[in-house]
């Protein structure tokens, strides 16, 4: 791990110099709304770096314990190719990427590549030993080994620190140009060319709608009822390997042919959702039924757990919906192989990676975007007093 461990040493003081002058004092990205996404996954860079600093220059793991390593490595890969793409937009106020910050990160892919390789060609041989963490250093001064384990506490405090400021900058309390919380509640519409029954229909019962909605594997009545005679509902999600996510739901009003409010949550510790709550709106209209939501939650786990459904959990919600509102788009259009064609999780997997690259949907496809959902939503009945989810 020596040769590894040099590159990271001039990986980590690249970075930094990278992060305090060009992100910090040219650009000043912390104070920017259009950055906000940008600084996110720098933030999660911070983490992703500590924990690579840390091993590196103290420990030697083995066997299974590879996997771990495999997962980081390639999350750094996936928060450094997203945060590329972010900058083409959040730079653009700014006329782009700073030309020495370019050459920076133009030397800093090269130094990372060397360093993938090293480190691929020093721990291979150790898959095939027994499982285990050694507490082993690398052939290095003391006083280097040193600095690396310093400079992963220094980012791990910066993580911490940056994550921190992002949420105050997130609720209003760090810019006067976001003073007010920025909305983020996930709104999705489609025009169903289908009488509003039908799309009524398979909506709200529970058979129907795990047909068309890639988020739930099943949805079940339990056979409690509440004061106003709702029953409350049982949500589950498979995500393999044997694990699968619980979850409850329950009507707060309905509306038939018209709307639908409802509220949901999660006991598991495995589901970032804690409590949520929506509005499913039906609208007749000339080509058929106009079919949206809106909904919000407040995730579990704290900071990180905010941060996750950031960077993460909440696109991957967004889109999801998404796909499932086409589905059911195409299933009341007459595909009747729809729901099944579509519960493929590769093909899902693909649609992920393409609106993440910013592929636009189609021409009458369903759509979604994260915001205030009153968009399209006469003034009469407001989404947004629906969805507002109690702290």
């Amino acid at each position: 791990m020596t040769a590894a461990f040099y590159l990271l040493l001039v990986i980590g003081a690249l970075g930094a110099f990278d992060v305090v002058y060009f992100h910090g004092l040219r650009g000043r990205l912390m104070e920017r709304p259009e950055c906000q996404r940008e600084v996110l996954w720098h933030t999660a860079r911070h983490l992703i770096y500590a924990l690579q600093f840390l091993w590196v220059a103290n420990l030697r793991p083995q066997g299974l314990a590879l996997l771990p390593l495999v997962l980081l490595y390639a999350a750094d890969v996936f928060v450094a190719f997203a945060d590329v793409w972010e900058e083409r937009r959040s730079r653009a106020s700014l006329g782009g990427v700073f030309p020495g910050e370019y050459l920076m990160h133009v030397a800093l892919s090269v130094l990372v590549g060397l360093y993938l390789m090293a480190t691929f060609h020093a721990v291979w041989p150790d898959r095939l030993l027994p499982t285990g963490v050694r507490a082993e250093a690398p052939a290095v001064p003391v006083v280097l080994r040193a600095l690396m384990s310093l400079m992963g506490l220094g980012a791990l405090v910066a993580f911490v620190r940056d994550l921190t400021r992002w949420r105050a900058f997130r609720r209003g309390g760090a810019h006067p140009a976001s003073r007010a919380p920025v909305p983020r509640r996930i709104v999705v519409e489609a025009l169903i060319p289908a009488p509003v029954g039908c799309v009524w229909e398979r909506t709200q019962d529970p058979d129907l709608h795990t047909a068309w909605d890639v988020r739930f594997t099943s949805i079940r009545y339990l056979p409690e009822c509440d004061a106003r005679g709702y029953h409350e509902m049982d949500y589950r999600t498979r995500l393999g390997f044997g694990l699968e996510v619980a979850g409850w739901g329950r009507y707060l009003a309905n509306t038939p042919l018209e709307r639908s409010t409802f509220e949901f949550g999660s006991d598991d510790p495995l589901s970032l959702i804690l409590r949520g709550r929506g509005v499913w709106l039906y609208e007749r209209r000339p080509g058929g039924t106009f079919f949206k939501t809106v909904f919000d939650y407040q995730t579990r786990h704290g900071a990180l757990g905010a941060l996750l459904d950031d960077l993460l959990f909440r696109p991957v919600m967004r889109l999801g919906t998404e796909w499932g509102f086409e589905t059911l788009r195409r299933w009341c259009a007459g595909d009747v192989s729809a729901p099944e064609r579509r519960r493929a999780r590769w093909r899902f997997a693909c649609f992920l990676v393409a609106r993440t690259l910013g592929m636009a949907p189609r021409p009458g496809a369903a759509r979604s975007w994260l915001g205030s959902g009153a968009r399209d939503v006469t003034p009469s009945r407001p989404c947004g007093e629906l969805v507002g989810v109690s702290s």
